[in-house]
């Protein structure tokens, strides 16, 4: 069960806070000022426990990262059918991306252009990830080969990044908002008749 705010620590408060500032608002307009404010806390209370708005930050964006990765999880299940399991990696993973886009683009574009940080998450998918998610579509699809299987992998996860890395302008070119829960879950569904071979 999800404790009310309240009931909350103050360090959880306070990287909650940070992420609301971040997915409203963007990394460039993160303060300690506004997470203080938004946490219920004081600004000495935010250094105390972190020392500096990019320690809070970094904390904030390792929660996240923690979140996506717990989205893979259900490929390691053996309770449901492989095309079960990869639709609900499907919709989880596209809730918490869609919870946090700015976040999302921050790590594509530290992967992308900084070659001298470790992105937790590109860590991930690279020693883990992508091996769920080939192996998966490999239980719906064993009549492929492991190269197709990548292949697959890569389409699906594409799929799942472009909406977020053009954030509004998806809607904005094409009239859909994927934030709409139908409209995600009709996407989805397509994704997933698209590997299944399905519809």
């Amino acid at each position: 069960m999800i404790r009310k705010n309240r009931e909350l620590t103050t360090k959880d408060r306070i990287i909650r806070a940070t992420l609301d500032i971040i997915s409203r608002e963007g990394f460039q307009n993160v303060t300690i000022r506004k997470i203080a404010a938004m946490a219920g806390v004081n600004i000495a209370a935010v250094n105390y426990h972190f020392g500096s708005k990019d320690a809070v930050i970094n904390q904030a964006l390792n929660m996240v990262t923690l979140r996506i990765e717990d989205t893979f999880a259900c490929l390691k299940s053996d309770e449901l059918e492989p095309s079960a399991r990869l639709e609900s990696f499907i919709t989880q993973y596209s809730k918490v991306v869609m919870e946090y886009p700015d976040i999302i683009r921050n790590f594509i574009s530290q992967s992308l252009h900084n070659n001298s940080v470790k992105v937790e998450y590109q860590e991930y998918l690279k020693n883990e990830g992508i091996i769920l998610v080939a192996r998966t579509i490999a239980q719906i699809r064993p009549d492929e080969s492991e190269v197709v299987h990548y292949l697959r992998t890569l389409q699906l996860l594409s799929s799942l990044s472009f909406p977020i890395l053009m954030g509004e302008r998806i809607a904005e070119i094409t009239g859909i908002d994927l934030n709409d829960p139908d409209l995600r879950g009709k996407y989805i569904e397509l994704l997933i008749n698209g590997i299944t071979g399905a519809g």
